[in-house]
C-alpha cells in the first residue's frame, strides 16, 4: 500500500511538473526554474521533500539519501509504470487506466 501511495504521489508531482514547464522564448529549451518549482522537490517539508519520502528512498537506513538511492527509487517507480519495459509510458499508463 505504501508503494502505491508513493507511486500515486510521484505521478501527481510529475504531472504537475509537466503542466508548469515552459520553454525559453525561441530556444526550445525547458525553463529549468519552472520545472524545479513544479517538481515537488522545491519546498522542504512538502511534496516530495518529506521525511516519509526520504525514508522510502533511504535504502540502507543511514538517514541520508545518496544520488544512487535517489535514482534507484525513481528507477523503481519507472519500472512499475512501464511493466513491459518498452522505454515509454503512454497516457493510459500515466493516469492508471
Amino acid at each position: 500500500m505504501l508503494k502505491s501511495v508513493g507511486m500515486a504521489l510521484l505521478a501527481a508531482v510529475v504531472m504537475a511538473s509537466f503542466a508548469s514547464v515552459s520553454f525559453a522564448a525561441g530556444t526550445g529549451q525547458m525553463d529549468i526554474q519552472k520545472l524545479w518549482e513544479g517538481s515537488g522537490y522545491a519546498t522542504p517539508g512538502k511534496g516530495m521533500r518529506t521525511m516519509k519520502m526520504m525514508k522510502m528512498m533511504d535504502a540502507d537506513g543511514d538517514h541520508k539519501v545518496t544520488k544512487e538511492e535517489f535514482m534507484a527509487y525513481h528507477a523503481m517507480i519507472w519500472d512499475k509504470m512501464d511493466p513491459g519495459h518498452l522505454g515509454q509510458i503512454d497516457v493510459n499508463k500515466w493516469i492508471g487506466q
